[in-house]
């Protein structure tokens, strides 16, 4: 099974993640294609139903929503091993313990629903209740040496995570409760004044499994809560990687923009001062744009700029060489590490790859089709400072020479000639004269 490198648009960012993360591990454990899909079908009802009511939601009330429902389903879950073993040992002198356990079970899996109609407060208090009732109620029952009291550590766990620290207050209000019902369901519970008592075997075995499950539950809330802020981290980092491309791409033709076109040159020529390698720049234009977009329609132009768009961007086949949209009809392509004869090769492709997509332009006042005119240039030897703008320029004055010249063809001009006419201007100017002490 073949994993996605790239986020695909129009899908949940951490329904995206969850997926990608859990399919790298299966594949490592060495799992086939199709029990792959059946994992990953199980974990996507169960993200379902832990996301109930988190979306549109700020990222902090999204993961408290989550973790509320996390615990709910999964002390419900944690309920249904003590009402097996109730209803295995005598299912008579436990009935009331065992409809108290259902009881609670329902209001453990309601949280969900109470986050789904969106009463996220009312779902976090009934969750908190719940565990306090069911903790203070088993200890009545079956004596607190079966150490259901445990229990009010792992709500103190999650009331830590569940609360936002601007609400310190009453934190602290609702971790003495807690600690309050922890003391008293241990001190006055004894095994002398439960109401169901068991022997003291099974209530040695039991404390060792409440307090383990005590354990575990912590571990697992704080997990869930951990693996909440690592999704939210890789969903943040997923949209600003997107947020970028979208800043530096252009949304008419989907090429780059002018902002990473001169991101582009401005590092190409940053590396010319490390290490050398020729870099050549091509400036091409649609011939007579302006006649088509009068005749035709701005639809018809941006369409023709998309076609346009398309076939220079199959032309180049190397990862290195860049098109970007360089404003109206112009495009630039960056070819790094490509000398004059190969920017004039790749010029030539462009030119014939627009000429065949064969668009009509009956404006044209030279031909029936669309054409575009490219200008050339080419940085060939070691030449410090070389400025993108000054890149920009040449090329620039080698695509007007193309237009001068009949358009539909490429013109080249070297760069170094005309860096070498502007250190030759600056020798021309006057020496400034010697102020008279």
């Amino acid at each position: 099974m073949a994993l996605s490198q790239s986020y695909p648009s129009g899908t949940n960012l951490k329904a995206w993640v969850l997926r990608q993360c859990v399919m790298r591990t299966l594949v490592r454990l060495g799992k086939s294609s199709s029990g792959i899909e059946e994992i990953l079908v199980i974990i996507e009802l169960a993200r379902r139903l832990w996301l109930s009511g988190t979306q549109g939601k700020a990222p902090r009330l999204r993961r408290q929503i989550t973790l509320a429902n996390q615990v709910g389903v999964l002390v419900a879950l944690a309920t249904a091993p003590y009402q097996a073993f109730y209803s295995l040992y005598d299912p008579a002198q436990y009935r009331d313990m065992i409809t108290l356990n259902f009881l609670f079970m329902v209001i453990y899996l309601s949280v969900v629903v109470l986050n789904h109609r969106g009463n996220h407060t009312g779902a976090r208090n009934v969750l908190l209740a719940n565990a306090c009732a069911q903790a203070f109620i088993t200890a009545w029952i079956v004596g607190a040496a079966a150490g259901a009291q445990l229990f009010y550590f792992a709500i103190g766990c999650y009331l830590a995570l569940a609360f936002d620290r601007a609400r310190d207050r009453r934190l602290v209000c609702q971790l003495g409760v807690i600690v309050a019902l922890f003391l008293a369901s241990h001190s006055l519970f004894t095994p002398a004044r439960a109401l169901t008592p068991l022997p003291s075997d099974i209530l040695e075995v039991m404390y060792l499994v409440n307090a383990t499950a005590v354990l575990v539950l912590c571990a697992a809330i704080a997990f869930l809560f951990r693996h909440e802020i690592d999704c939210t981290e890789q969903e943040l980092t997923l949209t600003n990687r997107k947020l970028s491309e979208l800043s530096t791409t252009d949304m008419l033709t989907g090429l780059a923009n002018r902002r990473r076109l001169d991101s582009v040159l401005s590092r190409s020529c940053r590396r010319l001062k490390r290490r050398f390698q020729p870099l050549s720049l091509i400036m091409c234009d649609v011939d007579h744009f302006k006649l088509y977009n009068d005749r035709l329609g701005h639809p018809a132009g941006d369409r023709c700029l998309q076609q346009v768009a398309g076939a220079l961007r199959r032309t180049l086949f190397r990862k290195e060489h860049l098109v970007a949209r360089y404003g109206g009809e112009e495009f630039a392509i960056v070819l790094a590490n490509t000398d004059r004869n190969g920017a004039l090769d790749i010029a030539e492709r462009l030119r014939k790859a627009v000429r065949e997509l064969r668009l009509a332009h009956p404006a044209s006042p030279d031909l029936p089709l669309l054409t575009v005119s490219l200008g050339v240039t080419t940085l060939a030897s070691p030449t410090p400072g070389v400025l993108p703008c000054q890149l920009i320029q040449q090329a620039d004055e080698a695509l007007y020479l193309a237009k001068a010249n009949g358009r539909n063809r490429v013109e080249y001009l070297a760069l170094e000639q005309a860096l070498a006419e502007d250190l030759d201007e600056s020798d021309l100017l006057p020496e400034p004269r010697a102020l008279a002490l």
